[in-house]
């Protein structure tokens, strides 16, 4: 039965509902994709250097201007790939409950690929790829809602303000970003509007991220509890296997693992830094060494901006790597270009 509720709700995904043209009616015009200014880049794209798990493309949704670009990286600079337009939610703002017709706005990760035998080909096109909503962001502030996909739609419907959440492209632009998308990696950063700044100024700004990283990754490393919790907001909320903690309690266990352990080293590898608003998602190759354990995993630290402009981690999630997953760089020194752990 519960099964059953999942493919009923998956099938529906969004709820796209286009006016059908015929021979008597036209469509409007679609919108014009605006071109991202030259020579600038989106301030979402903190750190996309190509590290071995980092998505070669992401994609950012622009409401205001109705468009869909895509970024790769070159020279550790975003750099524009192509850009498209597109349709969103009937509604303006960002979405908060389920039904309210709003595009959500935040860092989204494309998980599956829904192709016609699943999908209505009249509401749906070609194909379908389904969006992470809500996310941990999402939940944390209690919102609601779900089946929120990137998807087409063919020449007969209109990409006028028809959908009820999703991202909407044409057919012949969803085929041209089928290629581009890993699943499981690929974001979508979904805005109101596109804060663009220069390449320099991203560069001040991933520095002072990464730096930051490295902060709590010293403090772990050398046992300063005071100086690591700093790095963790008021309201955290951590996990170890299914034991719920908050900043307290996860205070209490780390100086707990301080103890048990002589030494600790832990090393931080191709850090991908994306952001929305004061938002922001570290995700990079985490390899822990101690006197009591080692292992190697995949760690996203959530985190938020705090009214001085610092990074706050609100929750975090590891997951494990093979021994053949990720190649050895070495001892566990510095930040380099699943549930709580450790």
């Amino acid at each position: 039965m519960r099964k059953s509720i999942l493919l009923f709700f998956l099938i529906l995904g969004c709820g796209t509902a286009y006016a059908v043209a015929d021979a008597s009616q036209s469509l409007p015009p679609d919108p014009t994709a605006v071109k991202p200014p030259d020579h600038l880049v989106p301030d979402n794209l903190i750190a996309v250097d190509g590290g071995l798990f980092h998505p070669q493309y992401i994609f950012i949704a622009d409401k205001r201007n109705r468009t869909l670009s895509v970024w790769g990286h070159k020279n550790g600079v975003p750099n524009l790939v192509a850009y498209y337009p597109m349709d969103i939610g009937k509604n303006s703002g960002d979405k908060t409950a389920s039904g309210d017709d709003r595009t959500p706005e935040g860092i989204y990760f494309i998980q599956s690929r829904l192709e016609m035998s699943k999908v209505n080909y009249e509401n749906y096109g070609i194909r379908a790829f389904t969006l992470n909503y809500p996310n941990f962001f999402d939940r944390f502030e209690h919102k609601s809602g779900f089946g929120i996909w990137l998807h087409a739609i063919p020449e007969t419907k209109s990409l006028r303000r028809g959908s009820e959440g999703c991202v909407v492209v044409r057919n012949d632009t969803l085929q041209k970003l089928t290629p581009l998308v890993t699943l499981k990696r690929t974001p979508v950063i979904i805005v109101d509007h596109v804060n663009y700044v220069t390449p320099d100024q991203l560069a001040k700004e991933k520095k002072s991220a990464l730096d930051w990283l490295e902060s709590w990754r010293q403090a772990w490393q050398t046992k300063n509890l005071d100086a690591y919790m700093d790095h963790y907001a008021d309201d955290f909320r951590g996990s170890y296997k299914k034991l719920k903690m908050d900043k307290r309690r996860w205070r209490a266990y780390k100086g707990w693992l301080n103890k048990r352990y002589k030494t600790i080293q832990v090393a931080v590898n191709d850090p991908l830094v994306l952001t929305h608003d004061n938002q922001a998602i570290f995700h990079f190759v985490q390899k822990y060494q101690s006197t009591g354990k080692n292992d190697t995993g995949e760690k996203t630290l959530y985190a938020r901006r705090d009214p001085n402009g610092q990074f706050k981690i609100l929750s975090e999630v590891w997951g494990p790597l093979g021994p053949d997953a990720y190649p050895s760089k070495g001892p566990a020194i510095s930040v380099r270009g699943a549930e709580a752990r450790n």
